[in-house]
């Protein structure tokens, strides 16, 4: 048997996500398309330690071993994952024969190989577009986003699905195209997206993230797709990534017909081509109205550490969004801003200091126009949510990934 291994690197707040292991699950579901037996282990959904996850591991006794190295956001959650990867592989690699895949191994591998001790499978070591292995994968395992339910909600049952997957885009940051070995997109056929959300519904699935690292990018994709969910009127909570320069108003009303409720814009900062974003402030804010217009709740994604920090937050302020991510910037390997020889650290993701991001997310969340705003279009219970996670103590720096 093969057995792909999520390892958990969970981020130790309940506000954040537990999402369904993507990328481990679609190498699986290849694999038993190929008539290999496989199985998951997701150490991250049982919150498995280090020493727990080596025990399940030697319990199915595999023929092989794959660990995945991915998590909810791949651009910025590959990376500080190394280190748990390392751990394990350490612990295993003397008994079953064993390999990694995912984002850093494949913008590194031959130094991951030589750090680790292990062959790297690089980028997208499955063939064409497979479905998610559901029945290995319990979706009331996982839990959405604090931001996806601020309406109070339950957050579990959590589904994960993709509808597409590649960029074509270069912002600098950036080092998806490492996975992908290009900057190509590959398409699935929108039935097989919806019998795969007809069967997340049928497990009680409300809450879905659409994976693609933009699901805007075609328009006859997502019309095609988004007719066929609104005719399914399943009234979803789905919430997909998107760019400003990749949307309109009918767009945006047909996405929201569909129950796309939530988008993620990466703004990134107030001079965005200093990271090659190739879309304007001016962009970024027609977009904001038309989605709002939409009744489209927005997740804006930003970076500091580009010499543009408080111009950058009075940006994020003034466009008045549901919610936010403050990025401190990371030359991650892969991207364009990496450079041989940057200093991780046993692969730590934030070494230097937060203190203007800390700082930027408690004002961004304390301000009062912010909470007035959120209990108009929420209710009180999502103001008293908000102040529970700022007691808790610092951003949820790995909730979503910026495009």
């Amino acid at each position: 048997m093969i057995l792909i291994v999520n390892p958990n690197n969970r981020l130790n707040s309940p506000f954040a996500a537990i999402e369904p292991p993507l990328w481990a699950g679609l190498i699986t579901s290849d694999f038993i398309r190929r008539g290999y037996r496989s199985h998951i282990l997701d150490a991250e959904a049982s919150n498995l330690s280090l020493d727990q996850t080596v025990v399940a591991i030697r319990y199915f006794k595999p023929s092989q071993v794959i660990v995945v190295v991915m998590g909810n956001n791949p651009s910025v959650s590959s990376t500080p994952k190394m280190s748990i990867t390392k751990r394990l592989v350490e612990a295993i690699k003397g008994d079953f024969p064993t390999s990694v895949t995912g984002l850093h191994p494949s913008a590194l591998p031959e130094q991951t190989t030589k750090e680790l001790g292990v062959p790297v499978l690089k980028g997208k070591i499955f063939d064409g577009t497979p479905s998610m292995p559901w029945a290995y994968i319990n979706p009331d395992s996982y839990r959405s986003h604090n931001w996806h339910c601020l309406d109070g909600s339950p957050r579990r049952p959590y589904g994960v699905v993709y509808t597409s997957l590649g960029c074509p885009f270069s912002c600098s940051f950036c080092n998806i195209h490492a996975l992908y070995g290009s900057r190509d997109v590959w398409y699935r056929e929108p039935q097989a997206v919806l019998e795969e959300i007809d069967e997340l519904v049928k497990r009680g699935v409300r809450n879905i993230k659409l994976w693609d690292e933009l699901f805007t990018l075609n328009t006859k994709h997502v019309v095609e797709l988004c007719s066929l969910l609104t005719e399914r009127q399943y009234d979803l909570n789905i919430w997909a990534y998107a760019r400003v320069d990749r949307v309109s108003r009918p767009l945006l009303e047909l996405l929201r017909q569909a129950g796309i409720k939530w988008l993620a814009y990466g703004f990134e900062s107030s001079h965005p081509n200093d990271v090659n974003k190739r879309a304007t402030v001016q962009e970024a804010r027609d977009a904001t109205e038309m989605t709002h217009r939409a009744d489209i709740s927005i997740i804006g994604n930003f970076l500091f550490g580009l010499g543009c920090d408080e111009e950058t937050l009075e940006f994020a302020k003034s466009l008045e969004l549901e919610y936010v991510n403050f990025y401190d910037i990371k030359p991650y390997p892969g991207s364009d801003m990496y450079k041989d020889g940057t200093d991780w650290g046993e692969y730590s993701q934030y070494k230097n200091s937060q203190s203007f991001r800390d700082k930027a997310f408690e004002g961004f969340f304390t301000d009062e126009r912010y909470l007035h705003r959120t209990e108009s279009k929420f209710g009180a219970q999502a103001v008293e949510h908000i102040q529970k996670m700022l007691k808790f103590g610092k951003p949820l720096e790995v909730s979503t990934h910026t495009n």
